[in-house]
């Protein structure tokens, strides 16, 4: 898909919470998604071509863990919250596609994903949708960080890991929270060009210095523009009896922090604290082209002959059927497919049957 470098576009990052109840109940996706469909028209009327909610925001991101003096509670909780996410496809997701063909923009919504293949485990995850009304595809965070552990398995590699989408906006792609340290993750983002970064963070006040400096250290090394969505939740929104270990017992405990950042790392707009909005900022894809001209590791300042990267492009089968033919369960080396172990085998035995003619080996052996 074609783009103009020199074009502007509006982009919106979302700081708002979901709707939460008091014990047993907990989470409310249904009014959580009136909601994200209703901030995703507003922004749509306000001209945004990509609107970026924070991490795990449908139906909510886990900021509580487990007390051991009450773990019936914990395990009711981890039902309930296992029942209020979100399969891709179903149901929500249709509903989300509707709204952002409606408001006819991109977004960008951190979920917390239920398996549809493996029941029981859920994953802390973007889903990206198109002003089209399609899925584009979904991320799976692939480490997860303190409590998240007690509810999120790992992202996969393969297309979990191929999430820059080619838009005529740019190439979009996005980090969860502590991926912003995952360092060869990022470079993956940067040599599939990514161009605008949908950074999404869970708002928790004592994060602020953590969430401002790694987006714009990852917006710097990638040459991309940020857009920073976090949550915040007001004291009224706040439930005053979820569970004891919980963060919203804390007052002011989510602060957000939502921001647009440019190429350099400096914001457009923003950070914003303390209050539940939008915040808005106006992109040029000529920018990024501008900041490369200096230092951008994937060209002026790449070294690939000293550095490489392997990357799964496969995901990553836990069995692999008996009828499968002889040798599919071999291991294969990181980085190397059936393909690649083909044309080696191949290669050797023409290098051996050089040998046996008493030939040098030539190109076509080599």
């Amino acid at each position: 898909m074609s783009f103009q470098f020199d074009r502007k576009v509006k982009v919106a990052a979302v700081q708002h919470g979901p709707v939460l109840k008091d014990a047993p109940d907990w989470f409310d996706l249904d009014a959580t998604m009136d909601k994200a469909v209703r901030l995703i028209e507003e922004a749509g009327r306000e001209g945004a071509s990509l609107v970026v909610f924070p991490e795990c925001w449908m139906p909510c991101f886990p900021y509580w863990s487990m007390d051991f003096s009450d773990q019936l509670t914990f395990m009711n909780i981890w039902a309930k919250y296992f029942c209020s996410s979100i399969e891709v496809p179903g149901r929500e997701t249709e509903e989300l596609c509707a709204a952002a063909k409606r408001a006819g923009t991109y977004v960008a919504l951190g979920i917390n994903e239920r398996d549809r293949r493996f029941p029981g485990r859920m994953y802390n995850s973007i889903l990206y949708l198109s002003p089209r009304g399609e899925v584009l595809g979904t991320h799976r965070k692939i480490c997860n960080t303190v409590q998240e552990r007690f509810f999120h398995s790992p992202g996969d590699g393969g297309d979990n890991l191929r999430t820059v989408f080619n838009t005529e906006i740019g190439n979009i792609g996005g980090s969860i929270c502590g991926e912003h340290l995952q360092l060869p993750m990022v470079y993956y983002w940067l040599l599939q060009g990514i161009q605008i970064h949908c950074s999404l963070w869970p708002g928790m006040a004592g994060l602020e210095s953590t969430t401002d400096n790694r987006t714009r250290s990852v917006c710097g090394a990638t040459r991309a523009f940020g857009v920073l969505a976090a949550t915040y939740m007001s004291e009224k929104n706040i439930p005053k009896n979820f569970y004891k270990n919980a963060l919203f017992n804390t007052p002011r405990g989510l602060r957000g922090g939502s921001g647009i950042i440019n190429p350099q790392g400096d914001y457009i707009a923003g950070p914003v604290y303390d209050e539940e909005t939008i915040v808005y900022g106006e992109i040029n894809l000529l920018d990024t082209i501008k900041a490369r001209s200096v230092t951008y590791i994937a060209g002026i300042y790449s070294r690939w002959d000293l550095f490489s990267l392997n990357v799964r492009q496969e995901p990553y089968e836990p069995f692999v059927p008996m009828e499968a033919p002889p040798g599919s369960a071999l291991p294969v080396l990181p980085g190397e497919s059936t393909k690649d172990l083909e044309e080696r085998i191949k290669l050797l035995e023409r290098q051996l049957a050089a040998f046996s003619r008493g030939a040098k080996p030539g190109p076509d052996t080599a």
